[in-house]
């Protein structure tokens, strides 16, 4: 990779119309906020202005201030950067929205996977809702309780849609109505208004998260293993009330740390989801006007932290049901392939599958991304047993990028 790293996305009203001459001000998601809970006002990295079709663009200069410049380095070459709009409605209301984008800022000899990774990004379109939440919505305690991962591939993009913290139906729920008023139309002011933004966590708490995945069936072993340079991507889940939540954006995580979790040799006809702590934070962004004080929040996970008497890692769900005949004659032909006595296939490149509930975090249900590199793989292992070993990938060819590798 060589040249500065641009940041691109799209804001638009909610009813979908682009948001035109807007203000987007970006600032790092690393940057510490105080264990204490107390505030902090985020450093400004930069500013862009929304063009008539809703995008925006900002490339960073090629020499990054020092913090940034560690932000970078601590996360393998990644600057995680919050992109923030706010605006006034005529009636006073603010409207106000988030994206979260990643800047691929290592270059020649020090590329690494993840920048090269974000400067392959797509951009985002991010909707913005009236902000009207004038108190700090705390996670209720039950929240914490870890909850296991979901077997069902099929809940992916549900966590890509509204999301209530207690499992309510959020059917008939709409962010653009306010006491009776649909603001998805309505303009706000261009320029931003006379506002001070600040953030504190409410709470931070470690969650064991799926990142991947190992099948094996007939006469088969798998084996997989995840170094924590953290080669992932997370959802970012934001919420205008603390109650509804989607997923607005995404960040990658990749510690420059190596510590590596993982299994081998198992099997047969076994199948199962791995999982490795990580720490979240559930952060209140605050914003003063004027006219009054309002309160949004973001979901974004932290770092790989083992709790304290904690397990480095843990199996997930059994996903066994997607190995054997069934699955194999249901699967896509072009993606199957055979896997002859004592030899074996691994995984090192491209992105696994997108794990729609990789974890419940705080009651918000967080998908995930990992992508397979030198350091990370997923590997199957055959036998010398008389049947023949067939293999498929779950979402292209073994040659090519499979995702997840299926037995039968």
């Amino acid at each position: 990779m060589s040249g500065a790293a641009t940041v691109k996305g799209v804001f638009t009203l909610g009813n979908g119309s682009p948001l035109a001459g807007a203000t987007v001000t970006l600032t790092p998601v690393d940057e510490a906020l105080p264990a204490d809970g107390s505030s902090i006002t985020p450093t400004t990295v930069g500013t862009a202005t929304t063009a008539s079709d809703g995008s925006w663009s900002f490339t960073l200069p090629s020499t990054l201030p020092s913090s940034l410049q560690t932000y970078a380095d601590d996360n393998g070459g990644v600057l995680s950067l919050e992109a923030a709009f706010y605006g006034q409605a005529p009636d006073g209301t603010l409207l106000t929205g988030t994206d979260y984008v990643d800047a691929g800022v290592a270059t020649g000899s020090a590329t690494t996977e993840g920048s090269a990774a974000a400067r392959a990004e797509t951009p985002d379109t991010v909707a913005i809702h009236p902000d009207v939440d004038t108190t700090q919505v705390t996670p209720a305690d039950s929240t914490l309780v870890d909850t296991a991962d979901s077997a069902d591939d099929s809940s992916a993009a549900s966590a890509n849609t509204y999301q209530s913290v207690d499992g309510a139906s959020t059917t008939g729920f709409s962010p653009d109505v306010v006491d009776g008023v649909d603001y998805s139309a309505v303009k706000p002011k261009v320029g931003v208004p006379v506002c001070v933004p600040s953030k504190h966590v409410v709470k931070q708490h470690d969650y064991y998260t799926t990142i991947g995945e190992g099948h094996a069936f007939y006469d088969t072993t798998a084996a997989f293993e995840y170094n924590n340079t953290l080669s992932s991507t997370w959802g970012v889940a934001t919420s205008v009330d603390g109650e509804h939540w989607s997923i607005t954006g995404k960040i990658s995580r990749k510690n420059t740390t190596g510590h590596a979790v993982g299994f081998a040799n198992q099997g047969p006809r076994w199948a199962k989801r791995f999982q490795i702590p990580i720490e979240y934070q559930d952060v209140d962004h605050q914003v003063v006007c004027p006219y009054k004080t309002t309160h949004t929040y973001s979901i974004v996970p932290v770092k790989y932290d083992i709790p304290s008497g904690g397990a480095v890692s843990r199996y997930g769900a059994d996903v066994s049901y997607k190995d054997g005949p069934t699955p194999y004659q249901a699967s896509n032909a072009a993606y199957r392939a055979v896997l002859a006595k004592k030899t074996y296939a691994t995984i090192t490149t491209g992105n696994s599958i997108t794990y729609g509930v990789a974890v419940k975090v705080f009651g918000v249900a967080l998908s995930l991304d990992t992508e397979y590199g030198a350091s990370h793989y997923q590997k199957i292992s055959a036998g010398s047993g008389g049947q023949e070993h067939d293999i498929w990938g779950a979402k292209g060819k073994i040659s090519g990028n499979p995702g997840v590798i299926y037995s039968y």
